[in-house]
């Protein structure tokens, strides 16, 4: 949980985790306890989202397995939930016409994120959830593409990817024209033994690159709507480690989101005159039992030049 359930002092994890083992924490996770949370929905812009559907799963770790709390938000966006609930699962789903929708799940009982019991009501009571429903704005016919447990083609050499196509360029693949390449290592040995497998992505073309964004988890549309043309787009090299030296696996990132600026052109100034968009949203690689390792690879592109459109149908 993020505002009314972020434990911030080691006195209050040392409160919480101390509840785990009390007769109170026990009774409440086995029999439930009353918890309470006004829940606060706003757009991306921070304004109050009033007449939102909101829909909330109450759970309990006894038949009925829970039920259901429904209602609208008000001229506040603000929307209260009041009940009995073991703890472990409290699922809030939010909707409105012209949104995506937004899900979310709390819990006061699970690892990591145990609370106090007081009274018969799980601590805080009455704190407020922030909740994002992002608007529908421009969505287009964008391309998508992935490389979805894919055989890398080749090891230790650079491969064009052609996001337009969906694929790695000639002779590799389809692809015509490339947005950026892409290099796989690997030591060769199986997925238990190997400690080595990872994979880059770099982009050779002038003007050409990525900037970082975070994704909102909550929201069926994660990502950004838009590029931006004014952001340098520093990074030149996206590295992803399969399996280190350790043995350790690095699973996809799905926080961040890489945004890219390719196919550049020029002016006789040597000023960028236009410029292609998209973003890769998944970046993976591991070993495998195959003779090649596999990749994962996904992301969106917008092939009309100097539209900065990111939002897909």
């Amino acid at each position: 949980m993020k505002v009314c359930f972020t434990v911030l002092s080691l006195f209050a994890s040392s409160v919480a985790m101390a509840s785990r083992t009390s007769s109170d924490f026990n009774r409440a996770v086995l029999k439930g306890a009353d918890a309470s949370i006004t829940l606060s929905v706003v757009n991306d812009d921070g304004v109050a989202v009033s007449n939102a559907n909101v829909r909330v799963f109450m759970g309990m770790n006894f038949k009925p397995k829970g039920y259901w709390i429904e209602g609208l938000t008000d001229e506040s966006g603000h929307f209260s939930i009041r009940g009995k609930t073991c703890g472990d699962e409290i699922n809030l789903f939010v909707s409105k016409e012209g949104y995506y929708d937004s899900h979310r799940k709390l819990c006061y009982s699970l690892m990591g994120e145990e609370h106090e019991v007081k009274d018969g009501k799980w601590m805080p009571y009455g704190g407020i959830e922030l909740m994002r429903l992002r608007e529908k704005r421009h969505p287009a016919s964008l391309r998508q593409f992935a490389f979805t447990h894919r055989p890398a083609p080749a090891t230790n050499v650079w491969i064009g990817v052609d996001m337009e196509v969906g694929d790695f360029v000639k002779p590799y693949g389809t692809g015509i024209e490339s947005d950026f390449e892409l290099n796989v290592e690997w030591d060769g040995l199986p997925p238990p033994d190997s400690r080595h497998c990872m994979a880059s992505l770099r982009f050779s073309g002038k003007m050409s690159g990525a900037y970082y964004v975070n994704c909102i988890q909550e929201s069926d549309y994660k990502y950004v709507y838009e590029a931006v043309k004014e952001t340098p787009y520093h990074e030149k090299v996206l590295k992803t480690v399969g399996r280190d030296s350790s043995g350790y696996v690095k699973h996809p990132d799905n926080v961040r989101l890489a945004v890219v600026r390719c196919r550049c052109t020029m002016d006789d100034d040597g000023k960028m005159k236009s410029a292609c968009y998209g973003y890769i949203k998944a970046f993976y690689v591991d070993a495998s039992w195959d003779g090649m390792p596999t990749l994962l690879l996904s992301g969106l592109f917008n092939p009309t030049p100097n539209d900065t459109n990111l939002e897909a149908k």
